[in-house]
């Protein structure tokens, strides 16, 4: 199979980033998670894998989160930097698989669309890393 036709490899999600074939991309922050937000008392570390073009960034800072994202695309880190300005270093180009977020865990892990980007069979791989980088009492 190409890279360009499978899921877990970047050049097929910088390809529909270059061609600008973004359906998935909400163009936004969800209602849901703004009244989360709104809602939160205590803010932490916060981690969002695969994020895109990294809309809920700038949420999460705003909502005094310590965060960071990454997706392994570099056309998708490239449009997350320009929609995020200032707070484009939050942003990592990496495999979430494999990098190496150093020794601290996440209080929160959030995602949208991330699980349902890649195939089935990399289901448990996604569960098994999740447990990893969350903190005991994470989300």
């Amino acid at each position: 199979m190409e890279n360009n036709a499978d899921s877990t490899h970047p050049d097929f999600w910088t390809i529909r980033y270059a061609a600008g074939k973004t359906p998935w991309d909400f163009g936004g922050v969800p209602a849901a998670l703004k009244s989360f937000l709104a809602r939160s008392s205590a803010p932490g570390r916060v981690l969002i894998p695969g994020c895109g073009s990294g809309y809920e960034v700038q949420a999460f800072h705003t909502a005094g989160y310590d965060v960071t994202a990454i997706d392994f695309s570099p056309a998708a880190v490239d449009q997350a930097k320009r929609v995020l300005g200032v707070l484009a270093e939050r942003i990592i180009l990496g495999d979430f698989f494999t990098h190496d977020f150093g020794q601290g865990r996440f209080d929160l892990i959030y995602e949208r669309t991330f699980l349902c980007s890649m195939p089935p069979s990399r289901w448990p791989d996604y569960a098994n890393r999740m447990a990893d980088l969350l903190s005991g009492g994470g989300d």
